[in-house]
Protein backbone atom coordinates (compact mmCIF):
# COMPACT_ATOMS: atom_id res chain seq x y z
CA UNK A 1 0.00 0.00 0.00
CA UNK A 2 1.22 3.11 -1.24
CA UNK A 3 1.85 6.06 1.72
CA UNK A 4 0.77 9.44 0.53
CA UNK A 5 3.77 11.71 2.27
CA UNK A 6 3.78 15.74 2.43
CA UNK A 7 6.37 17.14 1.16
CA UNK A 8 8.06 20.68 2.51
CA UNK A 9 10.88 22.43 2.18
CA UNK A 10 10.98 23.84 5.43
CA UNK A 11 9.58 21.86 8.59
CA UNK A 12 9.72 23.68 11.57
CA UNK A 13 9.01 21.81 14.81
CA UNK A 14 8.21 24.10 18.11
CA UNK A 15 5.12 26.90 17.70
CA UNK A 16 6.48 29.10 20.50
CA UNK A 17 7.75 32.66 19.91
CA UNK A 18 10.97 31.28 17.70
CA UNK A 19 9.55 28.65 15.69
CA UNK A 20 6.78 31.05 14.85
CA UNK A 21 9.31 33.95 14.39
CA UNK A 22 11.06 31.80 11.76
CA UNK A 23 7.79 30.58 10.29
CA UNK A 24 6.78 34.58 9.99
CA UNK A 25 10.27 35.34 8.18
CA UNK A 26 10.16 32.24 5.98
CA UNK A 27 6.63 33.45 4.67
CA UNK A 28 7.95 35.99 2.76
CA UNK A 29 9.97 34.37 0.32
CA UNK A 30 8.33 31.69 -2.30
CA UNK A 31 9.15 28.41 -0.28
CA UNK A 32 6.77 25.80 1.45
CA UNK A 33 7.62 25.24 4.63
CA UNK A 34 4.92 23.68 7.98
CA UNK A 35 4.88 24.70 11.96
CA UNK A 36 4.72 21.66 13.85
CA UNK A 37 3.47 21.71 17.44
CA UNK A 38 2.16 18.43 19.52
CA UNK A 39 0.46 21.55 21.85
CA UNK A 40 -3.51 22.72 21.14
CA UNK A 41 -2.05 25.99 20.42
CA UNK A 42 0.77 27.69 19.25
CA UNK A 43 2.47 29.46 22.29
CA UNK A 44 1.76 26.69 25.10
CA UNK A 45 5.34 26.30 26.07
CA UNK A 46 8.04 28.64 27.56
CA UNK A 47 6.22 31.64 25.17
CA UNK A 48 3.06 31.56 27.44
CA UNK A 49 4.35 31.97 30.96
CA UNK A 50 7.49 34.59 31.27
CA UNK A 51 7.52 38.48 31.82
CA UNK A 52 6.79 39.44 28.37
CA UNK A 53 9.72 42.00 28.78
CA UNK A 54 11.69 43.20 25.88
CA UNK A 55 14.76 43.40 27.38
CA UNK A 56 17.43 46.07 26.78
CA UNK A 57 20.39 44.04 26.58
CA UNK A 58 23.02 44.77 30.09
CA UNK A 59 22.23 41.46 31.61
CA UNK A 60 23.88 39.76 28.96
CA UNK A 61 27.56 38.65 28.53
CA UNK A 62 29.24 41.00 25.92
CA UNK A 63 30.39 39.17 22.74
CA UNK A 64 28.13 36.25 23.34
CA UNK A 65 24.85 35.55 20.69
CA UNK A 66 22.25 36.73 23.33
CA UNK A 67 24.08 40.06 23.44
CA UNK A 68 23.74 39.88 19.81
CA UNK A 69 20.50 38.82 19.29
CA UNK A 70 18.78 40.79 22.28
CA UNK A 71 20.60 44.34 20.98
CA UNK A 72 19.18 43.20 17.29
CA UNK A 73 15.72 42.30 18.89
CA UNK A 74 15.19 45.59 20.76
CA UNK A 75 15.01 47.17 17.31
CA UNK A 76 13.74 45.02 15.25
CA UNK A 77 11.02 43.31 17.91
CA UNK A 78 8.95 47.05 18.08
CA UNK A 79 9.30 47.14 13.79
CA UNK A 80 7.95 44.06 14.17
CA UNK A 81 4.98 44.34 16.34
CA UNK A 82 4.04 47.48 14.71
CA UNK A 83 3.94 45.87 11.14
CA UNK A 84 1.76 42.98 12.78
CA UNK A 85 -0.37 45.60 14.63
CA UNK A 86 0.93 43.88 18.44
CA UNK A 87 0.50 46.15 21.55
CA UNK A 88 3.22 47.06 23.09
CA UNK A 89 5.12 49.91 25.57
CA UNK A 90 8.61 51.12 26.58
CA UNK A 91 7.44 50.69 30.50
CA UNK A 92 10.91 51.53 30.95
CA UNK A 93 13.15 49.26 34.07
CA UNK A 94 14.72 50.36 37.44
CA UNK A 95 17.30 47.75 38.91
CA UNK A 96 16.95 48.54 42.33
CA UNK A 97 20.04 48.23 45.16
CA UNK A 98 20.12 49.06 49.16
CA UNK A 99 23.67 49.08 49.88
CA UNK A 100 26.65 50.23 48.55
CA UNK A 101 28.17 46.88 47.65
CA UNK A 102 24.92 46.45 46.19
CA UNK A 103 25.85 49.91 43.50
CA UNK A 104 28.68 48.32 43.10
CA UNK A 105 26.77 45.46 41.26
CA UNK A 106 24.42 47.93 39.39
CA UNK A 107 28.06 49.79 38.19
CA UNK A 108 28.71 46.83 36.58
CA UNK A 109 25.80 45.81 34.92
CA UNK A 110 26.01 49.81 33.58
CA UNK A 111 29.54 48.58 32.27
CA UNK A 112 28.49 45.60 30.82
CA UNK A 113 25.44 47.51 28.99
CA UNK A 114 28.47 49.91 27.91
CA UNK A 115 30.02 46.97 26.71
CA UNK A 116 27.15 45.29 24.77
CA UNK A 117 25.71 49.24 22.64
CA UNK A 118 22.75 49.24 24.93
CA UNK A 119 21.16 52.64 24.73
CA UNK A 120 19.58 54.71 27.28
CA UNK A 121 21.25 53.50 31.00
CA UNK A 122 22.28 55.57 33.68
CA UNK A 123 23.10 55.00 38.12
CA UNK A 124 20.40 57.37 39.90
CA UNK A 125 19.69 57.79 43.41
CA UNK A 126 16.46 57.86 45.59
CA UNK A 127 15.54 61.05 44.70
CA UNK A 128 15.75 60.26 40.73
CA UNK A 129 13.88 57.01 41.38
CA UNK A 130 11.05 58.51 43.34
CA UNK A 131 10.08 60.85 40.32
CA UNK A 132 10.39 57.46 38.32
CA UNK A 133 8.56 55.21 40.50
CA UNK A 134 6.71 56.70 43.46
CA UNK A 135 6.86 54.81 46.92
CA UNK A 136 9.59 52.11 45.48
CA UNK A 137 11.66 51.04 48.38
CA UNK A 138 15.39 51.70 47.03
CA UNK A 139 19.02 53.62 47.75
CA UNK A 140 19.99 53.22 44.20
CA UNK A 141 18.76 52.08 40.29
CA UNK A 142 20.43 51.58 37.29
CA UNK A 143 17.42 53.19 35.40
CA UNK A 144 17.01 51.78 31.81
CA UNK A 145 15.03 53.70 29.46
CA UNK A 146 14.97 51.09 26.54
CA UNK A 147 13.01 48.48 28.21
CA UNK A 148 9.46 47.50 27.23
CA UNK A 149 6.77 44.85 28.03
CA UNK A 150 4.59 42.97 25.72
CA UNK A 151 1.84 40.09 25.80
CA UNK A 152 4.46 36.88 24.88
CA UNK A 153 1.35 34.92 23.99
CA UNK A 154 -0.36 37.43 21.57
CA UNK A 155 2.94 38.07 20.14
CA UNK A 156 3.53 33.99 19.21
CA UNK A 157 -0.03 33.92 18.03
CA UNK A 158 0.27 36.95 15.84
CA UNK A 159 3.27 35.40 14.44
CA UNK A 160 1.95 32.24 13.96
CA UNK A 161 -1.53 33.13 12.39
CA UNK A 162 0.23 36.10 10.27
CA UNK A 163 2.49 32.98 8.77
CA UNK A 164 -0.46 30.75 8.14
CA UNK A 165 -1.95 33.64 5.86
CA UNK A 166 1.00 34.20 3.94
CA UNK A 167 1.12 30.07 3.24
CA UNK A 168 3.03 28.32 6.12
CA UNK A 169 1.16 25.29 6.82
CA UNK A 170 0.90 25.31 10.88
CA UNK A 171 0.00 21.97 11.98
CA UNK A 172 -1.06 21.98 15.71
CA UNK A 173 -1.56 18.46 17.91
CA UNK A 174 1.30 17.19 16.20
CA UNK A 175 4.43 15.62 17.99
CA UNK A 176 7.16 14.48 16.12
CA UNK A 177 7.58 10.90 16.99
CA UNK A 178 10.78 10.13 14.77
CA UNK A 179 13.22 11.76 12.57
CA UNK A 180 14.81 9.94 9.66
CA UNK A 181 17.09 10.52 6.52
CA UNK A 182 16.52 9.57 3.14
CA UNK A 183 18.42 8.46 0.73
CA UNK A 184 18.69 11.88 -0.94
CA UNK A 185 20.05 13.79 1.89
CA UNK A 186 15.97 14.82 2.90
CA UNK A 187 14.50 14.31 6.63
CA UNK A 188 11.00 12.21 6.62
CA UNK A 189 9.38 13.14 9.94
CA UNK A 190 7.34 11.22 11.89
CA UNK A 191 4.16 13.28 13.29
CA UNK A 192 1.89 10.92 16.19
CA UNK A 193 3.40 7.44 14.81
CA UNK A 194 0.52 7.73 12.26
CA UNK A 195 2.10 9.91 9.25
CA UNK A 196 5.09 11.21 7.89
CA UNK A 197 6.34 14.51 6.33
CA UNK A 198 9.42 15.15 4.00
CA UNK A 199 11.04 17.86 3.97
CA UNK A 200 14.57 19.38 3.34
CA UNK A 201 15.18 21.48 6.22
CA UNK A 202 14.02 20.98 9.94
CA UNK A 203 14.28 23.61 12.07
CA UNK A 204 14.69 22.78 16.04
CA UNK A 205 12.88 25.01 18.17
CA UNK A 206 10.98 22.56 20.24
CA UNK A 207 11.90 24.86 23.51
CA UNK A 208 12.24 22.51 26.34
CA UNK A 209 12.35 19.42 24.26
CA UNK A 210 15.24 20.60 21.89
CA UNK A 211 17.59 18.11 23.12
CA UNK A 212 15.07 15.16 22.89
CA UNK A 213 14.50 16.65 19.58
CA UNK A 214 17.72 16.69 18.32
CA UNK A 215 18.25 12.67 19.39
CA UNK A 216 15.57 11.96 17.14
CA UNK A 217 18.42 12.81 14.26
CA UNK A 218 20.83 11.07 16.10
CA UNK A 219 22.53 14.86 17.25
CA UNK A 220 23.95 15.47 20.87
CA UNK A 221 23.43 19.26 21.55
CA UNK A 222 23.52 18.35 25.52
CA UNK A 223 20.55 18.29 27.64
CA UNK A 224 17.97 20.82 28.77
CA UNK A 225 17.63 21.44 32.46
CA UNK A 226 14.35 22.82 33.11
CA UNK A 227 13.60 25.79 35.62
CA UNK A 228 10.59 26.67 37.09
CA UNK A 229 9.26 30.08 37.79
CA UNK A 230 6.55 30.79 39.67
CA UNK A 231 4.48 34.34 39.60
CA UNK A 232 1.62 35.64 40.92
CA UNK A 233 -0.89 37.90 39.32
CA UNK A 234 -2.44 41.17 41.53
CA UNK A 235 -5.93 42.24 40.78
CA UNK A 236 -5.74 44.87 38.04
CA UNK A 237 -6.72 47.43 40.59
CA UNK A 238 -3.13 47.35 42.27
CA UNK A 239 -2.31 48.42 38.00
CA UNK A 240 -2.20 51.87 38.90
CA UNK A 241 0.89 51.61 41.46
CA UNK A 242 3.51 50.51 38.72
CA UNK A 243 4.74 52.24 35.61
CA UNK A 244 7.55 50.56 35.61
CA UNK A 245 9.58 47.28 35.54
CA UNK A 246 11.21 46.75 39.16
CA UNK A 247 14.32 44.38 39.70
CA UNK A 248 16.48 43.50 42.16
CA UNK A 249 19.96 43.07 41.55
CA UNK A 250 20.30 39.66 39.52
CA UNK A 251 20.72 36.45 41.54
CA UNK A 252 24.04 35.76 42.01
CA UNK A 253 23.80 31.47 41.00
CA UNK A 254 22.86 32.96 37.80
CA UNK A 255 19.64 31.34 37.66
CA UNK A 256 17.50 33.71 36.74
CA UNK A 257 17.02 37.85 37.36
CA UNK A 258 15.68 37.61 40.16
CA UNK A 259 12.02 38.19 41.85
CA UNK A 260 10.57 41.51 40.35
CA UNK A 261 7.28 43.69 39.63
CA UNK A 262 6.53 44.02 36.24
CA UNK A 263 3.45 45.94 34.66
CA UNK A 264 1.78 44.30 31.72
CA UNK A 265 -0.37 45.74 29.30
CA UNK A 266 -3.61 44.18 30.05
CA UNK A 267 -3.33 46.50 33.63
CA UNK A 268 -2.42 43.58 35.81
CA UNK A 269 1.22 43.57 38.05
CA UNK A 270 3.31 40.45 37.85
CA UNK A 271 5.14 39.76 40.71
CA UNK A 272 7.81 36.84 40.04
CA UNK A 273 9.69 34.38 39.14
CA UNK A 274 11.03 32.03 41.20
CA UNK A 275 13.81 29.84 39.73
CA UNK A 276 13.96 26.29 40.79
CA UNK A 277 15.82 23.41 39.27
CA UNK A 278 13.21 20.44 38.45
CA UNK A 279 13.00 16.62 38.05
CA UNK A 280 9.52 16.79 34.91
CA UNK A 281 10.37 19.10 32.48
CA UNK A 282 6.30 20.20 32.17
CA UNK A 283 5.27 20.90 35.94
CA UNK A 284 3.94 24.02 36.19
CA UNK A 285 2.65 23.87 39.81
CA UNK A 286 3.00 26.52 42.23
CA UNK A 287 3.81 25.87 45.71
CA UNK A 288 3.05 27.35 48.94
CA UNK A 289 6.73 27.89 49.70
CA UNK A 290 7.52 30.13 46.66
CA UNK A 291 4.10 32.04 46.85
CA UNK A 292 4.94 33.34 50.46
CA UNK A 293 8.46 34.15 48.95
CA UNK A 294 7.11 35.82 46.00
CA UNK A 295 4.61 37.80 48.71
CA UNK A 296 7.61 39.00 50.94
CA UNK A 297 10.51 40.44 48.66
CA UNK A 298 7.71 42.27 46.19
CA UNK A 299 6.49 43.89 49.49
CA UNK A 300 10.06 44.55 50.79
CA UNK A 301 10.43 46.64 47.55
CA UNK A 302 6.83 48.10 47.56
CA UNK A 303 5.37 48.12 50.71
CA UNK A 304 1.90 49.14 49.31
CA UNK A 305 1.45 46.41 47.38
CA UNK A 306 0.28 44.43 50.50
CA UNK A 307 -3.43 46.13 50.23
CA UNK A 308 -4.44 44.61 47.15
CA UNK A 309 -5.88 40.97 46.17
CA UNK A 310 -4.01 38.33 44.30
CA UNK A 311 -6.47 36.66 41.44
CA UNK A 312 -3.86 34.09 40.74
CA UNK A 313 -1.04 32.10 40.75
CA UNK A 314 1.08 30.21 37.90
CA UNK A 315 4.45 29.17 36.49
CA UNK A 316 6.59 28.66 33.59
CA UNK A 317 9.56 26.75 32.65
CA UNK A 318 13.10 28.34 31.57
CA UNK A 319 14.91 25.65 29.01
CA UNK A 320 18.63 25.69 31.19
CA UNK A 321 21.94 24.32 29.27
CA UNK A 322 23.46 23.81 32.69
CA UNK A 323 22.10 22.01 36.41
CA UNK A 324 21.67 23.65 40.29
CA UNK A 325 24.77 21.30 40.62
CA UNK A 326 27.38 23.14 37.76
CA UNK A 327 29.53 25.80 38.62
CA UNK A 328 28.62 27.08 35.45
CA UNK A 329 27.36 30.82 35.64
CA UNK A 330 26.46 31.30 31.56
CA UNK A 331 25.14 29.42 28.63
CA UNK A 332 25.07 30.88 25.44
CA UNK A 333 22.22 30.47 23.16
CA UNK A 334 22.95 27.43 20.83
CA UNK A 335 22.05 28.38 17.22
CA UNK A 336 23.80 26.13 14.52
CA UNK A 337 22.98 23.82 11.53
CA UNK A 338 24.58 20.44 12.31
CA UNK A 339 28.15 19.31 10.99
CA UNK A 340 26.75 15.86 10.39
CA UNK A 341 23.06 16.17 9.54
CA UNK A 342 22.88 19.16 7.06
CA UNK A 343 19.50 20.91 6.61
CA UNK A 344 19.02 19.94 10.59
CA UNK A 345 19.43 23.80 12.62
CA UNK A 346 19.31 23.24 16.04
CA UNK A 347 18.06 26.31 18.20
CA UNK A 348 18.27 24.96 21.49
CA UNK A 349 19.00 26.63 25.35
CA UNK A 350 16.61 30.09 24.23
CA UNK A 351 15.49 31.37 27.43
CA UNK A 352 15.35 34.81 28.45
CA UNK A 353 16.58 37.00 26.49
CA UNK A 354 14.48 35.07 23.67
CA UNK A 355 11.46 37.14 23.43
CA UNK A 356 13.21 39.80 22.56
CA UNK A 357 15.38 37.98 20.56
CA UNK A 358 13.16 36.15 18.78
CA UNK A 359 12.53 38.60 15.58
CA UNK A 360 16.33 39.11 15.15
CA UNK A 361 16.87 35.08 15.32
CA UNK A 362 14.67 34.09 12.79
CA UNK A 363 15.93 36.67 10.41
CA UNK A 364 19.52 35.08 10.64
CA UNK A 365 18.26 31.44 10.44
CA UNK A 366 16.57 32.33 7.18
CA UNK A 367 19.05 34.68 5.69
CA UNK A 368 22.31 33.52 7.03
CA UNK A 369 21.57 29.57 7.20
CA UNK A 370 18.84 28.69 5.26
CA UNK A 371 19.45 31.93 2.55
CA UNK A 372 23.17 30.59 2.31
CA UNK A 373 22.74 27.02 0.93
CA UNK A 374 19.71 28.03 -1.52
CA UNK A 375 18.10 30.80 -3.59
CA UNK A 376 15.23 32.70 -1.50
CA UNK A 377 13.11 34.69 -3.71
CA UNK A 378 10.85 37.11 -2.33
CA UNK A 379 6.68 36.48 -2.70
CA UNK A 380 5.23 39.50 -5.21
CA UNK A 381 2.46 39.18 -2.37
CA UNK A 382 2.58 39.68 1.23
CA UNK A 383 0.38 40.47 3.93
CA UNK A 384 2.11 41.83 6.56
CA UNK A 385 -0.68 42.44 9.43
CA UNK A 386 -2.45 39.87 11.59
CA UNK A 387 -5.92 40.02 11.80
CA UNK A 388 -6.36 40.46 15.50
CA UNK A 389 -9.38 40.61 17.77
CA UNK A 390 -9.74 44.15 18.61
CA UNK A 391 -11.27 44.84 22.06
CA UNK A 392 -14.17 45.98 22.21
CA UNK A 393 -14.12 47.80 25.88
CA UNK A 394 -11.56 50.07 24.62
CA UNK A 395 -13.59 51.33 21.97
CA UNK A 396 -15.56 54.82 22.86
CA UNK A 397 -19.40 55.05 22.73
CA UNK A 398 -19.66 55.51 19.20
CA UNK A 399 -17.49 53.34 17.81
CA UNK A 400 -19.25 51.07 20.05
CA UNK A 401 -22.64 51.39 18.35
CA UNK A 402 -21.45 51.07 15.09
CA UNK A 403 -20.16 47.34 16.14
CA UNK A 404 -22.89 46.33 17.62
CA UNK A 405 -25.27 47.45 14.51
CA UNK A 406 -22.94 45.77 12.30
CA UNK A 407 -22.73 42.52 14.72
CA UNK A 408 -25.25 42.02 17.59
CA UNK A 409 -23.23 39.90 19.21
CA UNK A 410 -21.08 42.82 20.30
CA UNK A 411 -24.21 43.82 22.72
CA UNK A 412 -23.60 40.19 24.55
CA UNK A 413 -21.23 40.12 27.40
CA UNK A 414 -19.54 36.88 27.90
CA UNK A 415 -17.01 37.77 30.54
CA UNK A 416 -17.59 40.66 33.06
CA UNK A 417 -14.10 40.88 34.74
CA UNK A 418 -12.73 41.85 31.33
CA UNK A 419 -15.66 42.98 29.70
CA UNK A 420 -15.26 40.58 26.49
CA UNK A 421 -18.22 40.24 24.11
CA UNK A 422 -19.77 37.09 22.21
CA UNK A 423 -18.29 38.35 19.11
CA UNK A 424 -15.11 38.51 20.11
CA UNK A 425 -15.00 35.27 21.65
CA UNK A 426 -16.56 33.62 18.83
CA UNK A 427 -13.70 34.90 16.13
CA UNK A 428 -11.02 33.58 18.72
CA UNK A 429 -13.21 29.93 18.56
CA UNK A 430 -12.81 30.40 14.66
CA UNK A 431 -9.23 31.36 14.64
CA UNK A 432 -7.34 30.83 11.34
CA UNK A 433 -4.98 27.82 12.62
CA UNK A 434 -7.73 26.11 14.61
CA UNK A 435 -6.82 25.94 17.73
CA UNK A 436 -9.65 25.00 20.13
CA UNK A 437 -9.66 24.79 23.22
CA UNK A 438 -10.22 26.86 26.46
CA UNK A 439 -6.67 28.25 26.36
CA UNK A 440 -6.97 29.47 22.87
CA UNK A 441 -9.70 31.77 23.60
CA UNK A 442 -8.79 32.68 26.81
CA UNK A 443 -5.10 34.14 24.96
CA UNK A 444 -6.84 35.85 22.43
CA UNK A 445 -9.38 38.16 23.93
CA UNK A 446 -8.39 37.70 27.82
CA UNK A 447 -11.43 36.44 28.97
CA UNK A 448 -11.29 34.07 31.74
CA UNK A 449 -8.58 36.25 33.10
CA UNK A 450 -10.39 38.60 35.33
CA UNK A 451 -11.01 38.18 38.87
CA UNK A 452 -13.39 35.93 39.53
CA UNK A 453 -11.10 33.53 37.02
CA UNK A 454 -13.77 31.93 34.69
CA UNK A 455 -16.30 31.73 37.36
CA UNK A 456 -18.87 33.62 35.17
CA UNK A 457 -17.98 32.98 31.71
CA UNK A 458 -16.59 29.85 31.22
CA UNK A 459 -19.63 27.67 31.02
CA UNK A 460 -20.89 30.28 28.17
CA UNK A 461 -17.82 30.20 26.67
CA UNK A 462 -17.87 25.80 26.57
CA UNK A 463 -21.66 26.40 25.05
CA UNK A 464 -20.14 28.72 22.17
CA UNK A 465 -17.77 26.06 21.47
CA UNK A 466 -20.29 23.57 21.34
CA UNK A 467 -22.28 25.25 18.99
CA UNK A 468 -19.67 26.61 16.87
CA UNK A 469 -17.25 23.43 16.78
CA UNK A 470 -19.84 20.99 17.26
CA UNK A 471 -17.42 19.58 20.26
CA UNK A 472 -18.98 17.80 23.47
CA UNK A 473 -18.11 19.66 26.52
CA UNK A 474 -16.87 16.07 27.53
CA UNK A 475 -14.19 16.75 24.93
CA UNK A 476 -13.44 20.03 25.07
CA UNK A 477 -9.68 20.72 26.62
CA UNK A 478 -8.00 23.41 28.73
CA UNK A 479 -5.18 23.61 26.68
CA UNK A 480 -3.07 19.70 25.91
CA UNK A 481 -4.61 16.90 25.19
CA UNK A 482 -4.66 15.34 28.69
CA UNK A 483 -6.44 18.65 30.06
CA UNK A 484 -10.01 17.70 29.85
CA UNK A 485 -12.33 19.89 31.40
CA UNK A 486 -15.57 17.94 31.76
CA UNK A 487 -15.75 14.39 32.47
CA UNK A 488 -19.06 13.46 32.71
CA UNK A 489 -22.86 14.99 31.94
CA UNK A 490 -25.26 14.66 34.35
CA UNK A 491 -29.01 16.67 35.35
CA UNK A 492 -30.45 16.51 38.66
Amino acid sequence: MKVDIEKYDVVIIGAGVIGSAVARELSRYKISAALLDKETDAAEGISKANSGVIHAGFNVKPGSLKAKFNLEGLTELPKLADELGVEYRFCKKLVVGQTGEEKKILEKLLGQGIKNSVPGLSIIGRKEIEKIQPNLTAEWALFSEKTGIVTPYLFTIALAENAHKNGVEVKLKSEVTSINKNKDGSYRIGINNKKFINCDWVINAAGLFSDKTAKMAGEDIGSVYPCRGEYFILDKRAGKELDTAVYPVPCRDNRGLGIHLTPTLNGNILIGPSAEYIDETMDRSTTAEVMYQLKREAFELMPQLSKYSFIRSFSGIRPKLFNSNSNEKFADFYIKESEVNPGFVNLHGIESPGLTSAPAIARYVVENIIGNKRDLREKEVFFPTWEKIERFNKFGYRTKDIYIKSDRNYSKLICRCEEITEAEVLKAINNPINAVSLDAVKKRTHSMMGRCQAGFCMSRIIELIKKEKKIPPTELVLNNMKSKVIFSMRKY
